[in-house]
């Protein structure tokens, strides 16, 4: 599912294509995760730099979001600053690696010179397994949770 150059899909359309993904992944018994993140800090940017930079700062950030994606994997925004992730085919290192490739592509990122502000993401990440699948909305919510735990222990 590609969308529009520097667009992401909406959340009805990222439910949607979740949805058929996972009824596949259950019929063929294969795992995947479910990574949301939250783009730290995006009201000082609002406030301070305006709604356009934020605007900019929200399109950055899904860009380094799919840098980080194989094609087989989903991108959404689903609310103001919050994306979603659905990586195919998964497995019990796919949090360390997705986490290593966001890491990089910030730090890379937040070293441009002239930065008004570095980005910061909190990442909650799902893996299902192929015997007990749970609903989208079981995933959306434990990986949210873990999104915030997340967001809590930078505080």
């Amino acid at each position: 599912m590609r969308a529009r150059q520097g667009a992401t899909p909406t959340r009805l359309r990222f439910v949607t294509v979740a949805g058929n993904y996972m009824k596949l992944a259950a019929r063929m018994r294969t795992p995947f995760s479910l990574v949301f993140v939250d783009l730290d800090g995006m009201k000082p940017i609002n406030d301070t730099l305006g709604h356009l930079e934020g605007d900019r700062a929200l399109i950055e950030t899904a860009g380094l979001l799919k840098s980080c994606l194989r094609q087989s994997d989903i991108l959404a925004r689903i609310g103001g600053d919050e994306f979603v992730l659905l990586l195919a085919a998964s497995d019990q290192n796919t949090d360390d690696i997705i986490r290593r490739r966001v890491q990089d592509r910030l730090e890379s990122c937040n070293a441009q010179p002239d930065r008004q502000y570095k980005l910061s993401l909190s990442m909650g990440i799902v893996t299902t397994t192929a015997e007990t699948p749970p609903t989208l909305d079981e995933l959306l919510a434990q990986a949210d949770a873990a999104m915030y735990r997340e967001k809590q222990s930078k505080r």
